[in-house]
């Protein structure tokens, strides 16, 4: 099944996580689930018409997905949609998983920081490598252990993983606590390592920045909010043709390619707006993108092959695009 394809899921299991944070076990209506890989996510097609990103929780298996949902009362209303309208029985629209987050199985250690709801694809990686027998150590910020989410499964893999495994809380919201010492972390640990990050902006901006120092195939970074650009890059007008359609439109400086698509009748998948989720990932035909998203990898971004229409652009005068 291609990514851009969809099917229908039942909800057949919801756990209260923590104080604000629900887990819902999503199972196939009919057939078998498509496989995923540790780090993973799916889009949910909400009746609102959102979609939202949500990353699977649980190891690789192909009967049930498992998500979890933290409750953001100042969000867009997607996850509130989640906690208030969603039950036991309900049906729901998802992609197949993608990952632009994934794991490296191979490695001689793993470590993994997570802050809040960052924790749901690093859940993720520690039960894959549990399940290999891989070490790692995993790092958990919150405010309390009562908004720490997952946090019995994460205490029950360590003390399973025979040493493999280890857990560091760092709660620093209690009195007298200190927040993650990320300096500390890379010092603590062998530099043939990788290094994973998931969790709110100024933890991603202090990890991007600490663990800097190291080969960048080493550092691996999920934002779920596009991190601040140092520089304000200017946007100058392109064209792009879209080849199925026999079309050629003019994007200008203030409009990104999908508010072109959309101003001309021409429905996207699309979701975050901000270049993180991959909804919108378009195959380049011909031109080379002017790449601003923070999905692709370097390798990616290289071969131009493809790109991220909400935010990314155009380093000439024209793009061809599998549209």
């Amino acid at each position: 099944m291609k990514s851009s394809e969809t099917f229908e899921v039942e909800v057949r299991g919801i756990r209260i996580e923590a104080e604000t944070v629900r887990s819902f076990e999503l199972w196939p209506v009919s057939g078998e689930l498509p496989p995923f890989t540790a780090g993973a996510h799916i889009d949910v097609h909400l009746a609102s018409g959102m979609i939202r990103q949500y990353s699977l929780t649980n190891a690789p298996e192909r009967h049930r997905y498992v998500i979890g949902v933290h409750r953001d009362a100042g969000g867009a209303g997607g996850s509130m949609f989640m906690h208030d309208s969603v039950g036991l029985g309900t049906r729901l629209t998802v992609s197949a998983p993608r990952n632009f987050f994934p794991l490296n199985e191979t490695a001689t250690h793993s470590v993994l920081v997570a802050g809040g709801i960052g924790v749901t694809p690093l859940l993720a990686m520690a039960r894959r490598l549990s399940q290999l027998g891989r070490s790692w150590d995993f790092y958990y910020c919150a405010r309390s252990p009562a908004k720490a989410a997952f946090l019995a499964e994460l205490k029950e893999l360590a003390a399973a993983s025979h040493h493999a495994g280890a857990l560091h809380c760092v709660f620093d919201g209690e009195p007298g606590a200190a927040s993650l010492n990320l300096a500390d972390v890379l010092a603590t640990h062998r530099p043939d390592a990788d290094f994973y990050c998931c969790g709110p902006t100024p933890l991603m901006d202090a990890f991007s920045t600490t663990f800097s120092v190291l080969p960048p195939e080493r550092v691996h970074l999920e934002y779920f909010k596009a991190p601040a650009a140092d520089t304000v890059i200017e946007a100058g007008t392109f064209t792009i043709t879209l080849a199925r359609q026999g079309k050629t439109l003019v994007v200008p400086p203030d409009q990104s390619i999908l508010d072109v698509l959309k101003e001309n009748g021409i429905a996207m998948l699309s979701s975050c707006r901000q270049g993180i989720c991959g909804t919108c990932e378009t195959k380049v035909i011909e031109g080379v993108p002017d790449h601003r998203d923070h999905v692709l990898t370097p390798e990616e971004r290289a071969s131009n092959q493809t790109m991220m229409i909400c935010v990314s652009r155009c380093k000439g005068e024209a793009l061809v695009l599998d549209i």
